[in-house]
This record gives structure tokens, C-alpha cells and sequence, in this order.
């Protein structure tokens, strides 16, 4: 094969992965609902205890070398404790699809469990999406999972998290989401606390990778006594 041949063999095979690449982003949009970072803790809302707040994340797909912004995600999420060592936690989300003309609000709501010292937590969501551009029905998913919560010092958290995506329609496959987060506290009672945090989401069959920057600020109250 002569250079020029093999110049167009891969600007041809550029051109490919291109289109698929094009393509998958497309799709990604098209079903754009999960949540999939957490920008909360391991411990859990004591009975009545209330925690406000409210999230920003920037999501891009990585795909056979290339990457393309997919969607944002403005959020707002808000936490009861329900019975000791019980919360209920309700997150909701607007996501905005890049250049689509595609957007959702998307609702999750679900337990969070202690299970280990207040620092590990069992979470169970279960998600969906709302919108003039969604199949509502194709989007009801079960995310069980696990949160912790790492003092490091007193104004400072590592907050690691996983989960799997169940969705509930025939035919469609778990996906898995991991993520890495920080607490800062900039007060002494640690009711405020900002928290930035990387998250990624893969199918573990398929190719391709979702990663998830995001920040986020929460207000939690004192205690009930």
C-alpha cells in the first residue's frame, strides 16, 4: 500500500469513528436522565433533622479516543431523617442536552440507611424523567448503592461512593456509576458544606465512559432534641 493509499485508510477510519462517536453522543442525549453523582454523605439525618441544597454538574462522553460534551445538570436535593439512623432523601435535576434542544427534569427518591458508625451508608433510589422530549417509561431505574464518609481533620471529608443503575425495562442493561467527593466545612458546627465532586458511569459490556464534574453546597439544621 503507497502512503497515499494509507493517508486515506485512516483519515477514512477518522472519519468512521467520527460518526460513531457523533452518533453515540446523540443517543446519549436522547436517554439523558440519570443522576449519577451523589454530593452528599455517609452519615445520615438524625429524626427531623433537615438538610437543604442545591448542585451543579458538567457531564462529557469519552468514546474510542474522543469526548464531547453531552449535558449539565442544575440541581436541587433535600433530606429528612425519618427514624434513627433513617433518612429519606428527594433529588431533583434539569438537564440541559448540548446543542439538542433536549432537556428533562429528572426526580429521585429513596432511603439512605446507616449501616456502619454513621460513616457508611446503604442508599436505594429509584429515578425517573419527566419532559416533552422523554419516553417517561423508558426511564425508571433502581440505583442501590453505598456511600462513605473519611474524616480527614476537622474541616474536611472524602466522600467515595458506587451504585448500579437497574434499569427496569426489558432488554436494557445495568450500568454502574462510581464517585469521588469532598466535604468542606467552612463553619464549626459543620451545618454548611460545600462539595465538589468527580463521578464516572460506564456499561460494563459496552464501550464508552460518562464523567460527571460537579460542585455543590448544602445547609444541614441542628439536631432535634
Amino acid at each position: 500500500m503507497n502512503r497515499t493509499a494509507g493517508r486515506s485508510v485512516v483519515r477514512a477510519s477518522r472519519t468512521v469513528l467520527a460518526i460513531v462517536f457523533a452518533l453515540a453522543v446523540l443517543n446519549a442525549a436522547a436517554r439523558a436522565q440519570f443522576l449519577f453523582t451523589d454530593q452528599q454523605s455517609g452519615s445520615v439525618l438524625k429524626p427531623k433533622q433537615v438538610e437543604v441544597g442545591a448542585a451543579f454538574g458538567y457531564v462529557r462522553l469519552y468514546l474510542f479516543g474522543e469526548s464531547g460534551h453531552v449535558w449539565d445538570v442544575y440541581g436541587a436535593n433535600f433530606g429528612v431523617g425519618v427514624a434513627e439512623r433513617v433518612e429519606l432523601r428527594i433529588r431533583y435535576g434539569y438537564l440541559d442536552v448540548s446543542g439538542e434542544g433536549i432537556n428533562a427534569s429528572v426526580v429521585s427518591v429513596g432511603p439512605k440507611i446507616n449501616v456502619w458508625k454513621n460513616i457508611l451508608a446503604i442508599i436505594v433510589p429509584i429515578e425517573a424523567a419527566f419532559g416533552k422530549t422523554v419516553d417517561t417509561s423508558e426511564t425508571w431505574n433502581i440505583q442501590p448503592g453505598l456511600i462513605a464518609s473519611i474524616p480527614v481533620g476537622k474541616v474536611l471529608e472524602i466522600t467515595p461512593s458506587a451504585k448500579a443503575f437497574i434499569q427496569m425495562q426489558k432488554g436494557t442493561d445495568t450500568l454502574v456509576a462510581a464517585n469521588l467527593g469532598l466535604g468542606i466545612f467552612p463553619t464549626a458546627g459543620k451545618n454548611l458544606v460545600f462539595r465538589p465532586e468527580v463521578g464516572v458511569l460506564f456499561n460494563p459490556g459496552n464501550p464508552g465512559t460518562y464523567l460527571q464534574f460537579g460542585v455543590g453546597i448544602s445547609y444541614r439544621t441542628a439536631p432535634k432534641s
